[in-house]
């Protein structure tokens, strides 16, 4: 118990001089960032350890370009993108699947979802495929490393059932407000006698149904708006916070969603910035305890998103395809007080995946790293002041869905400048191909697989190869690693499918 009270008092006192130094530098406006200098402390004893602690924070279905550090013009994120100047962004990363199950799988794992195979579940399905026998995760690796493992994680398709709970010593999931979540974690974080660690926070917070709390809902949408959609978001709106986000992801809130008009669809996405601008203002608490406190000199801070959103720009809502709007997302490590000082912060146009976080956070931590299994490449050497980007600068990049009924299977490759899509829907054996030149058509619009073009059609024989290539060695290992089990889809994770909206 003294020593308990030791460590709470210390604590306290980090935070009460945390938020002096917060408060008279940005003021008590909550749009504010936060600007805290950390105490300067050396981050480890060894010489091979770059960051004694790791804290990554997932936040589902954030699209990076609503960012204010991916140049976004309305204020949805000021905190992040403070965080942001004072870490490494890539302001090119690529997550490997446009749904959560895959997606974390691929982070988790660094194996791409063809061969881990984890799918997200429906609430259709009875069964859930779990990780790969052979399949090596971070927190594994980590734990042999002596370090202490815990993810706090909302549950729906980042579940136990599906076995991505492997190598954590603390799996706690369960879905609420991400207030809730972070208080979770930060009492993990600051218990007595914490070695070192690595922590993971997942939230839905910004997933569909977007209902943010009313204040951020009148700084983001149309005062104007008279659509259907006005009185649906009041009503849910009106119920106690837990009720409401569970009532709104039923049939009603999407009804009449494909006869939405463009003023429709715009008040829907005003409604996912205020979310954002929502997690954005709870993190900024997270982030007075990390930067004015010993843990952000000795602790790297990992921010990113599984995958992105989209808004009728490819004719659809949420995240089924494999468009820039679904796969572009967020990535940012804020590393240590003193490598921050010596220059490990600034911006990456180097193409990378999710697939390389993983082996990033084992070099970071001084853990051994998986390298003959892992498909992804450390990040260490772009997070230096020198940069090494050799390594990038021709490597091409590699995302995959796979969604019912059908099953229809997509695949796609990102590579020297071009994007190549194939979809193909088994139950009717239907095939469709989809090239673009992201540097003269970064939102997708113009399809060249029938232009008459030979760069074209030099560049659709090339991607039509190298994904060949990849599928072909991505089947080959997942027979390496194995197959994975099958989990039942239980009433309680159905109820959770059906909040977030996997049924209509």
């Amino acid at each position: 118990q003294k020593r308990l009270q030791v460590h709470q008092t210390t604590r306290l006192a980090a935070m009460v001089l945390a938020l002096i130094g917060f408060t008279s530098a940005c003021g008590s406006d909550s749009t504010d960032e936060v600007v805290i200098e950390e105490v300067e402390t050396s981050p480890t004893g060894r010489a091979d350890v770059l960051a004694q602690n790791v804290i990554l924070i997932s936040l589902d279905t954030l699209r990076a370009d609503r960012l204010g550090l991916m140049g976004y013009k309305k204020l949805t994120s000021p905190n992040l993108d403070a965080l942001a100047r004072r870490s490494v962004v890539f302001d090119r990363a690529q997550t490997q699947s446009s749904q959560t199950a895959p997606a974390h799988a691929s982070l988790f794992t660094s194996e791409y979802p063809g061969a881990h195979r984890i799918v997200n579940a429906h609430t259709a399905s009875r069964d859930l495929f779990t990780l790969p026998p052979h399949v090596t995760t971070l927190a594994e690796a980590l734990s042999k490393e002596g370090v202490e493992t815990a993810a706090f994680v909302s549950g729906g398709n980042l579940t136990k059932r599906m076995e991505m709970d492997r190598g954590f010593s603390v799996w706690d999931e369960k879905n609420e407000d991400i207030s809730k979540r972070l208080n979770a974690m930060l009492e993990w974080i600051w218990a007595p006698d914490r070695g070192r660690f690595f922590v993971i926070l997942h939230s839905y917070q910004v997933h569909a149904p977007y209902l943010p709390p009313q204040e951020f809902l009148e700084r983001f949408v149309d005062r104007n708006y008279a659509g259907p959609l006005k009185a649906r978001t009041e009503k849910y709106l009106a119920l106690p916070q837990e009720e409401a986000w569970a009532a709104a992801t039923g049939p009603a809130y999407w009804e009449g969603l494909l006869d939405y008009t463009p003023e429709d669809v715009r008040y829907l996405s005003d409604l996912y910035d205020a979310e954002i601008a929502y997690v954005d203002q709870e993190l900024r608490r997270f982030l007075e305890s990390y930067l004015g406190s010993e843990l952000g000199a000795t602790t790297a801070l990992v921010v990113l998103s599984d995958h992105g959103e989209e808004f009728k720009e490819h004719g659809k809502y949420q995240h089924d395809q494999v468009y820039e709007e679904h796969l572009h997302v967020p990535l940012f490590f804020r590393l240590p007080g003193a490598l921050e000082g010596q220059g490990w912060k600034g911006r990456v146009k180097h193409a990378v995946e999710l697939v390389d976080v993983a082996p990033t956070i084992a070099e970071l931590m001084g853990a051994e790293r998986d390298d003959d299994g892992w498909e992804g490449r450390s990040l260490v050497p772009l997070l230096s002041p020198n940069r090494d980007g050799a390594m990038w600068r021709s490597q091409p990049r590699f995302s995959e869905l796979v969604v019912g009924p059908g099953p229809k299977y997509y695949h796609s490759i990102t590579w020297q400048g071009w994007k190549y899509i194939r979809a193909w829907q088994k139950d009717i054996n239907v095939e469709w191909e989809w090239l673009f030149h992201l540097e003269d058509d970064a939102k997708e619009r113009v399809n060249m697989v029938e232009v008459e073009s030979p760069e074209a059609q030099e560049a659709l024989t090339q991607l039509r190869e190298e994904l060949l290539r990849h599928i072909n060695a991505v089947q080959e290992k997942a027979v390496e690693l194995g197959e994975g089990g099958l989990a039942e889809v239980d009433d309680d994770l159905r109820q959770m499918l059906k909040q977030l909206g996997y049924v209509r």
